[in-house]
């Protein structure tokens, strides 16, 4: 994403790219954070809904830079397939954390205690 305006990519292309991996990044760690620290029925259904979001996010991208005209066509079609791959892959990890919610959310800690109790 860094060698793009070397490479003859437009100013969208480059922010597009920019914007993707940080965003791609703050996914990651907010998936691992809930997923193994934090299990709890709103916090799966936050990082459902926003595996929902980032893989509509990725589909838009594919439809706008695959016919995009501005700067390099091999660069643009790169853009676009990898923002149908990534589409692809966060809505079949969506589908799975649909799937297996149930098992994924843990009760808090506070009810544990009292179910222990009784």
């Amino acid at each position: 994403m860094f060698t793009l305006k070397n490479s003859d990519g437009s100013w969208a292309l480059i922010i597009a790219s920019i914007w993707t991996a940080l965003v791609h990044l703050a996914l990651g760690v907010l998936g691992t954070f809930v997923l193994k620290r934090f299990p709890t029925s709103f916090s799966v259904g936050f990082l459902l809904g926003v595996l929902v979001v980032m893989a509509n996010q990725n589909l838009i991208m594919f439809s706008t830079f695959s016919s995009y005209v501005q700067g390099s066509s091999s660069s643009n079609h790169a853009f676009a397939s990898l923002g149908f791959t990534l589409f692809i892959v966060l809505s079949f990890m969506s589908l799975l954390l649909l799937h297996f919610k149930d098992d994924i959310v843990v009760v808090p800690m506070d009810e544990k205690e009292d179910n222990q109790i009784a």
